[in-house]
């Protein structure tokens, strides 16, 4: 079997379809929904795909959206956060320190004092946080 060019895309983000419209969403956790489209995570823990940029927090339905899979990039947060903790999304695609059992976006590079600010993670989508041994 032979390939014409790279069978490898090394880019930091994808471009999808956005499933509803969005306003003021930028630095919040996306999924895939059940069609294939991109939507801000709902449920807490869940696994994500990606974050949206500062440039794409607002869009109408069935817009494309770019969405950051890879590297470091700025969420909002729900609460105060260490850095170095893993994080997670929270119900409203947030980020917040990881739980047991729970996704891990990736790892906060800053600290977080309060709900609202906007901090470096490095997005690293680890899997699932396992239970302290």
């Amino acid at each position: 079997m032979s390939y014409f060019g790279t069978t490898i895309n090394d880019s930091a983000v994808i471009v999808g379809e956005s499933a509803t419209a969005l306003t003021n969403k930028s630095f919040y956790a996306v999924k895939f929904n059940s069609s294939g489209k991109i939507a801000v995570c709902s449920t807490e823990g869940e696994t994500v795909l990606g974050l949206i940029p500062a440039e794409e927090g607002n869009k109408a339905a069935g817009d494309d959206i770019t969405i950051q899979i890879k590297d470091i990039g700025l969420m909002v947060v729900s609460a105060a956060i260490a850095a170095g903790a893993e994080v997670m999304t929270d119900a409203n695609g947030k980020a917040k320190t990881a739980t047991t059992g729970k996704f891990i976006i990736g790892y906060a590079l800053k600290a977080a004092t309060a709900a609202g600010d906007i901090i470096p993670i490095q997005i690293s989508k680890s899997g699932y946080k396992p239970a302290a041994n």
